[in-house]
Protein backbone atom coordinates (compact mmCIF):
# COMPACT_ATOMS: atom_id res chain seq x y z
CA UNK A 1 0.00 0.00 0.00
CA UNK A 2 2.70 2.52 0.58
CA UNK A 3 4.39 1.39 -2.46
CA UNK A 4 1.63 2.45 -4.08
CA UNK A 5 0.93 5.85 -2.64
CA UNK A 6 4.59 6.34 -3.07
CA UNK A 7 4.35 5.66 -6.81
CA UNK A 8 1.13 8.32 -7.36
CA UNK A 9 3.06 10.75 -5.94
CA UNK A 10 6.16 10.55 -8.13
CA UNK A 11 3.53 10.80 -10.69
CA UNK A 12 2.26 13.54 -9.87
CA UNK A 13 5.85 15.04 -8.90
CA UNK A 14 7.04 14.36 -12.72
CA UNK A 15 3.78 16.06 -13.98
CA UNK A 16 4.06 19.07 -11.78
CA UNK A 17 8.00 19.32 -12.82
CA UNK A 18 6.59 18.80 -16.58
CA UNK A 19 3.61 21.76 -16.49
CA UNK A 20 6.64 24.01 -14.92
CA UNK A 21 8.76 23.64 -18.16
CA UNK A 22 5.82 23.98 -20.31
CA UNK A 23 4.18 26.62 -18.68
CA UNK A 24 7.38 29.79 -20.47
CA UNK A 25 6.89 28.36 -23.69
CA UNK A 26 2.64 28.54 -23.49
CA UNK A 27 3.01 31.78 -21.91
CA UNK A 28 5.24 33.17 -24.74
CA UNK A 29 3.23 31.46 -27.50
CA UNK A 30 0.29 33.11 -26.14
CA UNK A 31 1.71 36.61 -26.80
CA UNK A 32 1.13 38.69 -29.67
CA UNK A 33 3.13 38.77 -32.57
CA UNK A 34 5.32 41.78 -33.21
CA UNK A 35 5.44 42.62 -36.93
CA UNK A 36 8.92 44.45 -38.05
CA UNK A 37 7.68 47.66 -40.73
CA UNK A 38 10.54 47.35 -43.40
CA UNK A 39 10.56 51.62 -44.86
CA UNK A 40 11.93 51.07 -48.58
CA UNK A 41 13.71 53.90 -50.07
CA UNK A 42 11.88 56.48 -52.86
CA UNK A 43 13.06 55.34 -55.76
CA UNK A 44 15.20 58.08 -57.69
CA UNK A 45 12.95 59.74 -60.54
CA UNK A 46 14.00 58.53 -63.82
CA UNK A 47 14.92 61.97 -65.73
CA UNK A 48 14.86 61.54 -69.73
CA UNK A 49 17.63 62.90 -71.36
CA UNK A 50 16.34 65.20 -73.86
CA UNK A 51 19.39 67.41 -75.03
CA UNK A 52 19.58 65.51 -78.50
CA UNK A 53 16.18 66.35 -78.97
CA UNK A 54 16.76 69.67 -78.12
CA UNK A 55 19.72 70.02 -80.10
CA UNK A 56 18.00 68.27 -83.36
CA UNK A 57 15.18 70.83 -83.11
CA UNK A 58 17.35 74.45 -82.65
CA UNK A 59 19.16 72.61 -85.76
CA UNK A 60 16.33 72.39 -87.83
CA UNK A 61 15.14 76.22 -86.73
CA UNK A 62 18.44 77.30 -87.52
CA UNK A 63 18.32 75.58 -91.18
CA UNK A 64 14.63 76.58 -91.84
CA UNK A 65 15.11 80.06 -90.78
CA UNK A 66 18.42 80.21 -93.27
CA UNK A 67 16.93 78.80 -96.08
CA UNK A 68 14.12 81.75 -95.20
CA UNK A 69 16.82 84.30 -95.47
CA UNK A 70 18.58 82.81 -98.60
CA UNK A 71 14.99 82.66 -100.38
CA UNK A 72 14.92 86.57 -99.48
CA UNK A 73 18.24 87.39 -100.69
CA UNK A 74 17.58 85.66 -104.18
CA UNK A 75 14.37 87.15 -104.57
CA UNK A 76 15.92 91.00 -104.22
CA UNK A 77 18.80 90.15 -105.99
CA UNK A 78 16.50 89.19 -108.90
CA UNK A 79 14.72 92.80 -108.17
CA UNK A 80 18.10 94.13 -108.81
CA UNK A 81 18.86 92.62 -111.77
CA UNK A 82 15.71 92.82 -113.27
CA UNK A 83 16.28 97.16 -112.59
CA UNK A 84 19.83 97.38 -113.86
CA UNK A 85 18.27 95.88 -117.11
CA UNK A 86 15.28 98.36 -117.17
CA UNK A 87 12.97 95.51 -116.97
CA UNK A 88 10.92 97.65 -114.58
CA UNK A 89 7.79 96.52 -114.98
CA UNK A 90 7.41 94.42 -117.42
CA UNK A 91 7.61 91.50 -117.89
CA UNK A 92 4.86 91.38 -115.50
CA UNK A 93 6.47 88.09 -113.57
CA UNK A 94 10.19 88.88 -113.83
CA UNK A 95 10.48 92.68 -113.34
CA UNK A 96 11.82 94.40 -110.76
CA UNK A 97 8.82 96.02 -109.42
CA UNK A 98 7.25 92.10 -109.38
CA UNK A 99 10.38 91.46 -107.21
CA UNK A 100 10.06 93.71 -104.83
CA UNK A 101 6.19 93.27 -104.32
CA UNK A 102 6.73 89.82 -103.63
CA UNK A 103 9.57 90.29 -100.73
CA UNK A 104 7.09 93.31 -99.53
CA UNK A 105 3.70 91.01 -99.67
CA UNK A 106 6.48 88.76 -96.66
CA UNK A 107 7.77 91.91 -95.18
CA UNK A 108 6.34 95.12 -95.60
CA UNK A 109 9.37 96.72 -93.96
CA UNK A 110 11.77 95.27 -95.87
CA UNK A 111 14.32 98.34 -96.15
CA UNK A 112 15.79 96.69 -99.62
CA UNK A 113 12.29 95.95 -101.50
CA UNK A 114 11.00 99.68 -100.17
CA UNK A 115 14.27 101.16 -101.66
CA UNK A 116 13.71 99.33 -105.06
CA UNK A 117 10.14 100.76 -105.50
CA UNK A 118 12.01 103.95 -104.80
CA UNK A 119 14.69 103.40 -107.72
CA UNK A 120 11.71 101.72 -110.15
CA UNK A 121 9.89 105.69 -109.67
CA UNK A 122 13.48 107.82 -109.96
CA UNK A 123 14.29 105.66 -113.19
CA UNK A 124 11.23 106.07 -114.66
CA UNK A 125 11.22 109.88 -113.95
CA UNK A 126 14.88 110.02 -115.34
CA UNK A 127 13.94 108.66 -118.43
CA UNK A 128 10.36 110.81 -118.70
CA UNK A 129 12.74 113.89 -118.50
CA UNK A 130 15.33 112.52 -121.28
CA UNK A 131 12.50 111.81 -123.42
CA UNK A 132 10.99 115.35 -123.06
CA UNK A 133 14.54 117.03 -123.78
CA UNK A 134 14.34 115.06 -126.70
CA UNK A 135 10.60 116.44 -127.99
CA UNK A 136 9.09 112.71 -127.35
CA UNK A 137 6.70 114.17 -125.68
CA UNK A 138 4.21 111.07 -125.78
CA UNK A 139 7.04 108.91 -124.59
CA UNK A 140 7.76 111.20 -121.77
CA UNK A 141 3.95 111.23 -120.50
CA UNK A 142 3.95 107.04 -120.67
CA UNK A 143 6.84 107.86 -117.95
CA UNK A 144 5.07 109.75 -115.58
CA UNK A 145 2.16 107.64 -116.18
CA UNK A 146 4.00 104.19 -114.83
CA UNK A 147 5.64 106.41 -112.18
CA UNK A 148 2.54 106.90 -110.54
CA UNK A 149 1.67 103.82 -111.37
CA UNK A 150 4.43 101.85 -109.02
CA UNK A 151 3.78 105.31 -106.34
CA UNK A 152 1.61 107.88 -106.89
CA UNK A 153 2.91 109.69 -103.66
CA UNK A 154 6.65 110.16 -104.80
CA UNK A 155 7.35 113.53 -104.04
CA UNK A 156 9.20 113.22 -107.56
CA UNK A 157 6.49 112.88 -110.30
CA UNK A 158 4.45 116.44 -109.56
CA UNK A 159 7.67 118.40 -110.17
CA UNK A 160 8.32 116.29 -113.25
CA UNK A 161 5.02 116.73 -115.08
CA UNK A 162 5.73 120.40 -114.84
CA UNK A 163 8.94 120.64 -116.18
CA UNK A 164 7.45 118.20 -119.07
CA UNK A 165 4.56 121.07 -119.86
CA UNK A 166 7.61 123.46 -119.95
CA UNK A 167 9.50 121.49 -122.09
CA UNK A 168 6.24 121.17 -124.48
CA UNK A 169 5.66 124.59 -124.23
CA UNK A 170 9.26 125.98 -125.03
CA UNK A 171 10.34 127.22 -128.53
CA UNK A 172 13.12 124.83 -128.73
CA UNK A 173 13.90 122.21 -131.65
CA UNK A 174 14.11 118.75 -131.48
CA UNK A 175 15.81 117.28 -134.14
CA UNK A 176 15.29 113.77 -134.32
CA UNK A 177 18.41 111.58 -135.50
CA UNK A 178 18.43 107.73 -137.28
CA UNK A 179 20.26 105.10 -135.14
CA UNK A 180 21.21 103.15 -138.32
CA UNK A 181 22.75 106.18 -140.16
CA UNK A 182 24.26 107.23 -137.38
CA UNK A 183 25.83 103.59 -136.26
CA UNK A 184 26.94 103.94 -140.18
CA UNK A 185 28.17 107.34 -140.02
CA UNK A 186 26.39 107.54 -143.17
CA UNK A 187 26.53 110.57 -145.33
CA UNK A 188 23.16 111.65 -145.41
CA UNK A 189 23.58 112.00 -141.49
CA UNK A 190 26.55 114.07 -142.19
CA UNK A 191 24.68 116.43 -144.16
CA UNK A 192 21.62 116.54 -141.55
CA UNK A 193 23.96 117.39 -138.37
CA UNK A 194 25.47 120.13 -141.28
CA UNK A 195 22.06 121.69 -141.53
CA UNK A 196 21.76 121.50 -137.75
CA UNK A 197 24.98 123.10 -137.10
CA UNK A 198 24.33 126.45 -138.80
CA UNK A 199 20.85 126.84 -137.37
CA UNK A 200 22.47 126.55 -133.87
CA UNK A 201 24.96 129.18 -135.27
CA UNK A 202 22.47 131.64 -136.78
CA UNK A 203 19.98 131.54 -133.51
CA UNK A 204 22.57 131.58 -131.10
CA UNK A 205 20.85 128.52 -129.93
CA UNK A 206 22.61 126.33 -127.17
CA UNK A 207 22.76 122.27 -128.46
CA UNK A 208 22.19 119.16 -126.50
CA UNK A 209 23.52 116.01 -128.00
CA UNK A 210 21.69 112.19 -126.71
CA UNK A 211 23.29 109.52 -128.29
CA UNK A 212 23.70 106.04 -127.28
CA UNK A 213 27.35 106.19 -126.55
CA UNK A 214 29.83 108.64 -126.04
CA UNK A 215 31.91 108.03 -129.50
CA UNK A 216 28.83 108.55 -131.06
CA UNK A 217 28.33 111.96 -129.49
CA UNK A 218 31.80 112.90 -129.79
CA UNK A 219 31.52 112.16 -133.74
CA UNK A 220 28.42 114.26 -133.86
CA UNK A 221 29.98 116.97 -132.48
CA UNK A 222 32.83 117.06 -134.39
CA UNK A 223 30.90 117.23 -137.79
CA UNK A 224 28.39 119.82 -136.35
CA UNK A 225 31.31 121.87 -135.61
CA UNK A 226 33.73 121.67 -138.53
CA UNK A 227 30.40 122.41 -140.71
CA UNK A 228 30.54 126.25 -139.25
CA UNK A 229 34.30 126.59 -138.95
CA UNK A 230 35.14 129.87 -137.28
CA UNK A 231 32.68 129.49 -134.82
CA UNK A 232 32.35 127.56 -131.60
CA UNK A 233 29.28 126.05 -130.98
CA UNK A 234 28.10 125.92 -126.97
CA UNK A 235 26.50 122.61 -125.91
CA UNK A 236 26.44 119.10 -124.06
CA UNK A 237 26.39 115.79 -124.15
CA UNK A 238 24.31 112.66 -122.49
CA UNK A 239 23.68 109.08 -123.50
CA UNK A 240 20.32 107.93 -124.43
CA UNK A 241 18.76 105.09 -126.14
CA UNK A 242 17.46 107.80 -129.12
CA UNK A 243 20.21 109.99 -130.90
CA UNK A 244 18.20 113.61 -131.06
CA UNK A 245 20.21 117.16 -131.19
CA UNK A 246 17.82 119.72 -128.91
CA UNK A 247 18.44 123.31 -129.90
CA UNK A 248 17.72 125.19 -126.80
CA UNK A 249 16.90 128.77 -128.41
CA UNK A 250 18.00 132.00 -126.69
CA UNK A 251 15.19 133.96 -124.64
CA UNK A 252 15.20 137.99 -124.49
CA UNK A 253 18.08 138.78 -122.79
CA UNK A 254 20.51 135.60 -123.51
CA UNK A 255 23.88 136.69 -124.53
Amino acid sequence: MNTSVHFQEKISSLRLAGLALLLPVLLVACQPTRQTVVVLPEPEPVIEDTSLQDEAAARARFEEELRYQRMIADILYDGRKALNANRLLTPPDISAHAYFQRVLAIEPENAVALQGIQDIVAKYLQLAGEAGRQGLYDEAKGYLRRAEQVDHNHAGIAPAWVALEAEMTSVDVVHSLSAAELASKSAAISVQLSRIAIQARDSGAFFLITAPSDDQARWIYTQMQAAVEGHRLRGNIELGSTPTIRLIMPVDGDA
